[in-house]
């Protein structure tokens, strides 16, 4: 059996924590807290996401650290890309590639990940664990710090970063395809599954080791002293469960007890 949630057991922990793999985004009709799912986090007591998704200050530390620095988007594109990119990227958005050109091609791109899900009630599955974890008074913590994505994020070089935005915007009905089949495996609460997705849908390696393997390792330490302290609720991208390197796996290298849980 397979599952999205998982129970952490074992090496002397007197009561487990749990942990459970998210999407960042998606319809709301195809995301529920189900009552049993609701009843691992309030067993917990902390909360961890990712980042710490209450931290007021976020997204302006975002905003600062993703200005880019003596140069633009208009100019790593070129004029030429730059006429194409931008008018496809309004059309998909309805927002001007002016407003993020003084900024990474993450920006623009997290705009493009969002607009790819076709719905009028999008929902950060985050945020709905957030929000109860916090209406029974949880501690909400966070795994990394923003300079830990970021620095996964930067580990492609800008570049690369820009010829993935422009192959993105100009080729975004395979983009919105893509998103529909990933969603669709996600649903099938398998997280070897969407690892594989992930992996056979343009993960490179070099993806895996900066936007995964690296943070699934740096992470470990975290979850290890969380879940000694006490009972611990983790959401994370479903992702960076699954894989001999992923985090159920490392888990299991440290010697506890990792048991899919039916929710």
């Amino acid at each position: 059996m397979s599952s999205l949630l998982w129970k952490i057991s074992g090496k002397g922990l007197q009561q487990p924590s749990y942990i459970f793999g998210t999407f960042h985004i998606m319809c709301k009709s195809d995301f529920t807290i189900s009552p049993a799912l609701e009843a691992k986090i309030k067993t917990a007591k902390q909360f961890y996401g990712e980042l710490d998704m209450d931290d007021p200050g976020m997204q302006m530390t975002l905003m600062t650290k993703m200005r880019l620095q003596e140069t633009s988007l208009a100019k790593l594109l070129g004029d030429e890309d730059y006429k194409a990119v931008s008018d496809s990227f309004k059309s998909i958005t309805g927002m001007p590639l002016q407003l993020f050109n003084q900024f990474s091609p993450f920006m623009p791109m997290s705009l493009l990940a969002i607009s790819s899900i076709k719905c009028a009630d999008r929902i950060q599955p985050e945020t709905e664990f957030v929000t109860i974890a916090k209406n029974n008074q949880l501690p909400i913590l966070g795994l990394e710090t923003i300079d830990d994505q970021l620095k996964a994020i930067n580990a492609q070089p800008l570049d690369s970063q820009v010829l993935a935005f422009k192959q993105t915007v100009l080729k975004y009905d395979s983009v919105q395809q893509m998103m529909v089949k990933m969603i669709q495996v996600y649903k099938q609460n398998n997280a070897e599954k969407i690892y594989r997705f992930i992996m056979d849908n343009g993960g490179t390696n070099d993806f895996e080791t900066a936007m995964l393997v690296v943070r699934n390792k740096k992470w470990i330490p975290v979850i290890k002293n969380a879940v000694m302290d006490k009972p611990s609720f983790f959401a994370v991208g479903a992702g960076h469960l699954g894989g001999k390197q992923g985090v159920i796996a490392l888990l299991k290298k440290e010697g506890y007890t990792l048991t899919p849980v039916l929710y």
